[in-house]
């Protein structure tokens, strides 16, 4: 090897190191326990190796080429440790210069330099993770530089100082060391710098034996915690973009929802990272910051809990336009799949990385999208392995795709239908939400899959709901009325009342000229209704939900079963200050 390398032969370098620890996955993802328990470390790494190896080039000069590996791995980053790398690289780029070549003494500065740009992206770093090593890694290279070591000497002595400093994070946390494992993340960058110096010491493009020479992992680390303290329940992310990145405003904005916060930047781009309650308020926060390209956000509660031993019992499935409170989603553990909503061309995560504020903003350039299957197949994988059977009650297929969709996974996943059932509820919203928290019931009595899908089939024909709908305008941009006759309804104050036919179709059942008389219609639909059980749904007031509360109460002699918002599809046809009674026809007495 000699003193200088060259910018296609650390081009080579970082791309085969990035092909190592992207054929780690499997392995990565089933150490991964630490900030917290979800089996994906391997997976994010992967995908950020992977976005690399596709869309990095070189280049003549060593800055442009690290330039195009910087700025491909933070597009490309996914989690914490993808976050990380993508700062590492970036550190690597901010160093160099506009050379055909970089000497070993401007390497050791590249690597100090890395290590400071990945420590720096993390708001509270935690020793005996991959920032160890990637520190240990740039001391011991400029140690053994000032004590002219030969530039295979230079990177055999910094590859076995990192492999000890990998073996010493089974000590570092306690979560680590009841389990006897390495940290995942630092295992990802062994995996890389391994690939990295085998090519630049003359390897081939062969597996490297060295790795053979790792910690042991055992085969049987349980990635599962009963009673995992899992503080934020999703972990997000933002790719931003921006001509102006502050980047210390972004973290004193984002600090109070959250922790786990990261931010990694490459010249107008930055990756948000964070562990929130609070995805969607995270997403608004940024947005007001630049233009959001993308965001993900991560249900690690889920995670943990789908990484457990399989249960018996059926799951319960459906979309986000079944209108119920997430504390009771997550109290009975149904598992709801976010649909699209668009934004800018940007696609966000209904009920979760989009809220009420944020598409009251963005109102007029917002549309849905409907699932695709690869979507539907990552959500219902881990759900199938987990659990013994699985229901599936989604909105009406008149009205969506969604139904059309979950058929032709299962058509793949289940042919036979032996483990799942799925059901047309043929409603929506507050109706679907209803249903949806039977099926829960029936579940947690223990009723067979089969048994529970018959019952809702009957059950579906007696759950109705009735939608004060104030704004037009919605009806209008998505063309369910044209623009003409929208106009001229607007103009003279329609605001109808909707329901949903026994087929699943919506419907007016009636229409108002103003708001009082549009409550007064909605009201009188429900007298002489015996009703077994009613929620109220709301898009964005909670304060006229509050009025058919109180009317509602009059009307029934009881309370609603809860309140809560519609989601960010429906109201994207019901518009703001809709309010919906959705409720459960009691059965005909014998």
């Amino acid at each position: 090897m000699t003193e200088t390398i060259s910018s296609d032969l650390l081009y080579k370098a970082i791309l085969f190191g990035a092909d190592r620890t992207r054929a780690r996955r499997e392995e990565l993802n089933r150490i991964n326990v630490f900030p917290v328990i979800d089996n994906d470390t391997g997976n994010n790494l992967a995908h950020t190796m992977h976005y690399i190896l596709t869309h990095a080039r070189p280049h003549e000069n060593v800055r442009d080429t690290l330039h195009d590996i910087a700025r491909s791995a933070l597009v490309g980053a996914r989690g914490n440790s993808g976050a990380i790398f993508s700062q590492y690289f970036d550190g690597l780029y901010q160093q160099s210069a506009e050379r055909q070549g970089v000497s070993l003494q401007e390497m050791a500065a590249y690597f100090q330099e890395a290590y400071h740009k990945a420590y720096r992206a993390i708001e509270q770093p935690v020793e005996g993770t991959v920032i160890t090593l990637m520190r240990a890694w740039a001391v011991s290279f400029r140690e053994s530089l000032e004590q002219r070591k030969s530039p295979r000497e230079l990177f055999e002595n910094a590859l076995t100082r990192i492999r000890q400093s990998l073996e010493e994070t089974k000590t570092t946390l306690q979560a680590l060391k009841d389990l006897g494992i390495v940290d995942a993340g630092a295992l990802g960058f062994y995996h890389f710098m391994d690939g990295f110096v085998h090519v630049l010491l003359g390897g081939s493009y062969a597996v490297s034996e060295s790795a053979q020479d790792l910690p042991a992992i055992p085969a049987d680390v349980h990635t599962y915690e009963l009673d995992a303290n899992i503080r934020y329940r999703y972990c997000t992310e933002v790719l931003l973009e921006s001509d102006a990145l502050d980047e210390k405003a972004i973290r004193n904005e984002l600090h109070d929802l959250g922790d786990s916060l990261l931010l990694a930047a490459t010249d107008n781009l930055a990756r948000i990272h964070l562990h929130t309650s609070r995805p969607w308020e995270m997403v608004r926060r940024v947005a007001a910051r630049g233009r959001i390209l993308e965001q993900k956000a991560d249900d690690m509660v889920y995670q943990n809990l789908l990484a457990g031993p399989p249960e018996a019992g059926t799951a319960v499935v459906t979309d986000s336009i079944a209108d119920i409170p997430a504390a009771y989603l997550h109290e009975h553990r149904i598992f709801q799949i976010p649909l699209n909503v668009i934004v800018d061309g940007v696609s966000f995560l209904d009920k979760i990385t989009i809220d009420g504020a944020f598409l009251s903003e963005h109102m007029e350039e917002a549309s849905s999208a409907q699932l695709n299957t690869e979507q539907i197949n990552t959500f219902l994988q881990p759900i199938l392995d987990h659990y013994e059977s699985v229901l599936i009650l989604t909105v009406s297929s008149h009205m969506s795709g969604t139904h059309a969709r979950f058929r032709e996974v299962l058509g793949e996943l289940d042919p036979a239908s032996r483990k799942t059932a799925l059901v047309d509820t043929r409603s929506n919203s507050g109706a679907q939400g209803l249903l949806v928290r039977e099926a829960a019931r029936m579940a947690a009595d223990g009723v067979p899959l089969g048994e529970i899908a018959s019952r809702m089939e009957a059950m579906r024909s007696r759950a109705k709901i009735l939608v004060s709908v104030l704004d037009l305008g919605p009806m209008v941009r998505s063309g369910r009325i044209s623009e003409r006759v929208g106009k001229l309804l607007i103009k003279l104050g329609f605001r109808p009342i909707v329901t949903i036919s026994p087929e699943g179709k919506g419907t007016i059942k009636g229409v108002a000229f103003s708001v009082e008389k549009n409550r007064k219609l909605l009201l009188r639909s429900l007298k002489g209704k015996t009703i077994e059980d009613y929620v109220i749904v709301h898009a964005s007031d909670p304060d006229r939900a509050e009025s058919f509360r109180e009317a509602l109460v009059r009307l029934t002699g009881r309370e609603p079963a809860y309140i809560t918002d519609i989601s960010a599809i429906v109201t994207l046809f019901a518009g703001h200050g809709a309010v919906a009674a959705a409720y459960l026809e009691a059965l005909p007495e014998a």
